[in-house]
């Protein structure tokens, strides 16, 4: 049976929503939060449209919510990779890029190709996903004071701000417990934890954010679309024979897995056999240095960490050496 296309354009505060009804599209916008879900589902009931198929982008943290309250409203969802909405937009020609837009595009995706039902996480992955969530909040936090701590002369300022400085490094190392207990009392998580860290430069933070952050294979399909999903994928830019700047990658994905991965990124390029190989031969061509070196061994370290996910098999460096 087929149920109305609703599109979902996903940001960190907003959800920007399309649906036809009465043969016309008609868009709304509802908060990213528990307050906006409700609304949108009574905004659903209100308009008398039933049982919809709603589809929206894999954008980690901020699509789970939204989806797991219109599945628990008895409604369809779809989580699909943002590479095939984007392809689908490139096909219609559209020129024009605004959150209004993009949700239309999504509901018209939705609608021709009635992408496949995606079913919630496990218990596990939601309290993962959830204190995931709470750490990057802290961590932020931690930031942003360390940084005030040095900008101030007054004593009494100083002291509160280092109290909070010593309450939020409390707080990252309990989120950091309470993520690895979460991991290692479920089966299924604490094995493709095993398979992470089996790489040479992937320790257990990175290995928390890749199993809350990085989409399964029902959703990225290649190590390529893992990569595209983090925006580490390079973006050229040229025009005839004058204009050809160098190379850099896109940024448009997954910010926080992308974080992750650059200090242990600096590891494996000492460390991991597979990624100072590629480093190697990199440096040889002199055509990157620095930080694109940098991104490379990033890029490569993702793709390792996707493969042994993928195919359930430790880390083996001969099968992930460059060609």
């Amino acid at each position: 049976m087929t149920y109305p296309a609703l599109g979902i354009d996903v940001s960190k505060d907003t959800l920007d929503i399309s649906v036809v009804t009465g043969g016309k599209p008609l868009s709304k916008q509802f908060a990213n939060a528990q307050a906006g879900y409700a609304a949108l589902i009574g905004w659903l009931r209100h308009r008398k449209l039933g049982h919809v198929h709603a589809c929206m982008e894999a954008t980690g943290r901020y699509s789970l919510g939204v989806a797991l309250a219109l599945h628990a409203a008895g409604h369809t969802v779809s989580i699909v990779n943002p590479a095939q909405i984007r392809d689908f937009a490139r096909s219609r020609l559209g020129r024009n890029k605004t959150d209004r837009v993009d949700c239309g595009h999504i509901r018209d995706y939705a609608a021709m190709v009635v992408p496949p039902a995606w079913s919630p996480p496990s218990p596990a992955m939601l309290r993962l996903c959830e204190l995931q969530t709470m750490r990057a909040g802290f961590v932020a936090s931690h930031v942003e004071w360390l940084n005030r701590a040095g900008s101030g002369n007054d004593a009494a300022a100083s002291a509160l701000a280092q109290a909070t400085i010593a309450h939020l490094a409390q707080q990252i190392e309990a989120a950091d417990r309470a993520i690895a207990q979460v991991i290692d009392e479920d089966d299924t998580l604490r094995g493709q934890a095993e398979l992470l860290l089996s790489i040479k430069g992937v320790g257990d933070g990175l290995s928390a954010v890749i199993l809350a952050e990085l989409p399964g294979p029902d959703i990225l399909s290649s190590s390529a679309q893992a990569v595209a999903y983090a925006g580490l994928n390079p973006r050229h830019y040229q025009s005839g024979s004058s204009i050809n700047h160098p190379s850099r990658i896109s940024k448009i994905g997954n910010a926080t897995l992308r974080a992750a991965l650059y200090m242990p990124a600096l590891s494996a390029m000492r460390y991991n056999p597979a990624v100072a190989a590629l480093i190697a031969r990199l440096r040889a061509r002199g055509r990157l240095r620095g930080k694109q070196l940098v991104v490379a061994a990033m890029r490569k370290l993702l793709v390792i960490c996707f493969g042994v996910l993928k195919s359930g098999k430790p880390f083996d460096a001969a099968l992930a050496m460059p060609d």
